[in-house]
């Protein structure tokens, strides 16, 4: 099912619901080159790690802000709401650009992430308004592709923004983008229908929240996606120091990550191709059961090397679980919302908080036990694929609430 896009071609509409995706990673991953610079602005030690925080709080704020803006949306329109996160990312960046202290900085980032939850929970709202099922997993996938486009470009643009300018301005270019998007959302027609408008009562709110959890479907994939993108995040927590601390390769993980951020757009355009010929479930099970199995032999040769397999080897089997798991998140993340087709915008709340907020608990478990091994991260790639495939399997019995 799909409803024709009248101002705006298929895209066109795929770019920007790609690039409003963009801007959460985008906003994490450019600054990383600006912290040698910014350490001596605030007075810290040229080793100080206070500037992760940066970083912390601004991922607690898209955590915090996923909760409020599908219930909002459902109320009054996706548009209006998306405009109002992209402004308040626009101030946010400009605070983070002048800030005059840590503290300032510290308030801007987490707003910053807070106004980014925004883009991110509207654009499933918007493309859940437009599309179902396989026809939802199949757009979802496009906009995945330019999705993982953000952490290739955005360390480079990072890193030339501090050499031209300074570190300000790595700031400043959050409010380039914001701006730039908010433009293009002009020619973005409003997508949900008036009658489908809830009210924003509390009552009505918790209603909402309760709707989603309760329904077998929905819940499932949310989980199913939940402990997938826990295992994913750890990658991204722990990859540079497994790479420097343990193998004493530190300069394998800027090459690393470049090319597998291009593997899992390549994976996604796949996924979209495979879209065309088999049902979302069908792709969503063969890529929950692959990621499981790559999972089980990364765990097994782990153990089997105590904690310290060839890097190699490691590399190669590490590789292969991530690769496979990009095709699991568009197309779970499209299930676990199909059955909610009133209630995208509450439903996409429930799934990007979840996904954050648990997601990232889930991973910080792994980063802290980094400890001179491999271990840690094989370890919670079996347990979390195993406990996504089960909950797949267990929303896969929920058939008769695939549609409400």
């Amino acid at each position: 099912m799909s409803t024709p896009l009248r101002r705006m071609g298929e895209r066109e509409f795929v770019l920007l619901m790609g690039m409003l995706t963009g801007l959460t990673a985008l906003a994490i991953d450019i600054m990383l080159p600006a912290f040698e610079q910014m350490r001596p602005a605030f007075g810290l030690d040229h080793d100080s790690t206070r500037l992760s925080l940066t970083v912390t709080l601004y991922l607690m704020g898209a955590g915090v802000g996923h909760l409020f803006y599908g219930p909002i949306a459902d109320a009054v329109g996706r548009k209006p709401v998306l405009a109002g996160g992209l402004l308040l990312y626009a101030a946010a960046a400009l605070t983070a650009a002048l800030a005059p202290s840590l503290g300032v900085l510290y308030g801007a980032r987490f707003v910053w992430g807070l106004a980014a939850a925004g883009p991110r929970v509207l654009t499933q709202a918007i493309v859940r308004d437009r599309f179902a099922g396989t026809a939802m997993a199949r757009v979802m996938t496009l906009i995945q592709t330019v999705f993982f486009i953000a952490p290739i470009i955005a360390p480079v643009l990072g890193e030339v923004l501090v050499v031209i300018g300074s570190w300000r301005w790595v700031m400043a270019f959050g409010l380039i983008t914001s701006m730039a998007a908010l433009t293009w959302l002009l020619r973005l027609d409003e997508t949900l229908d008036p009658a489908h408008r809830r009210s924003l009562q509390l009552r009505r709110v918790l209603e909402g929240f309760r709707h989603v959890v309760s329904n077998r479907v929905s819940l499932g994939y949310t989980l199913m996606v939940t402990f997938g993108f826990g295992a994913f995040l750890s990658y991204l927590g722990s990859t540079e120091l497994i790479f420097g601390d343990v193998y004493d390769r530190p300069e394998w993980f800027v090459p690393y990550f470049t090319v597998s951020a291009l593997i899992a757009a390549a994976v996604a355009l796949t996924s979209n191709r495979l879209l065309h010929r088999v049902h979302a479930r069908q792709l969503a099970l063969g890529a929950g059961c692959g990621f499981a199995a790559s999972s089980v032999a990364l765990f097994a040769v782990t153990v089997a090397s105590d904690g310290l397999p060839p890097f190699g080897l490691w590399l190669v089997l590490f590789s292969l679980c991530n690769a496979i798991h990009v095709a699991v998140f568009p197309s779970g993340s499209s299930l676990a919302l199909e059955p909610m087709g009133a209630m995208a915008g509450t439903a996409a709340s429930v799934l990007g908080a979840s996904t954050w907020m648990l997601g990232s608990l889930l991973a910080s478990f792994t980063d802290r036990a980094i400890d001179g091994s491999v271990m840690p991260i094989g370890a919670a790639y079996f347990a979390y694929s195993s406990i996504a495939l089960a909950f797949q399997f267990w929303a896969r019995g929920g058939g008769s609430q695939a549609q409400q």
